[in-house]
């Protein structure tokens, strides 16, 4: 089995190369259970899952945007400079999934929960928003996070090391992350921005 590994976090990849495997060609249907296929163009662009579990397969330049998925399980799969803008996914289990140079900006992420690692490569997470559930161990890296809101997320243990927090919409849900030293001056505007601190530059 191929791993691809980010830092300290090893995650397997779907196997045969998507040029190897078989096109999607349609929607499964609610409980279907879909494996080693790859998913590209506009197929599942507004697509609506539900129950659905797909296994070993490829997202290339997919167009997901839009859709909507309910109770869906992500097993070995990798997202590859897919747009997956505006969605509302919500109660998926992921395990081994890498999105790599991927647009998922204004996207909804509810009740995610993860099983294995999970990797967000060069994405881009404008107003993006994780609410609820649990996103560890996983791996941020070089990703856009300009109002990127984790709101009630479990993230302890998650390596946000190599982005820009600056951006970010609040600081409390970061507890138990990994950060560099490189960071700690976003973190604490982070802190004092969410807190609304008041800076004095003179002396009492």
């Amino acid at each position: 089995m191929e791993t691809r590994t980010i830092r300290d976090l090893g995650v397997l990849l779907p196997g045969d190369e998507s040029d190897d495997l078989d096109p999607v060609e349609r929607l499964p249907r609610a409980g279907a259970a879909m494996s080693e296929r790859t998913v590209s163009g506009d197929v599942w662009t507004r697509a609506e899952l539900d129950g659905v579990t797909v296994g070993r397969t490829w997202f290339v330049d997919a167009d997901l945007d839009r859709s909507h998925f309910d109770t869906v399980t992500l097993d070995r799969c990798a997202f590859r400079g897919c747009s997956v803008m505006g969605v509302h996914w919500e109660n998926l289990a992921l395990r081994n999934v890498i999105f790599e140079n991927c647009r998922l900006d204004y996207a909804t992420f509810t009740k995610i929960k993860t099983s294995g690692p999970v990797a967000f490569l060069g994405c881009s997470l404008t107003e993006t928003t994780f609410a609820g559930g649990k996103l560890a161990p996983s791996v941020f890296d070089n990703c856009r996070m300009a109002g990127t809101t984790f709101d009630g997320c479990d993230l302890r243990g998650a390596d946000l090391r190599g982005n820009d927090l600056s951006g970010l919409d609040v600081v409390t849900d970061l507890r138990g992350v990994r950060l560099s030293a490189a960071q700690l001056p976003a973190l604490t505007e982070l802190i004092v921005r969410t807190l609304a601190i008041r800076i004095d530059n003179e002396s009492p």
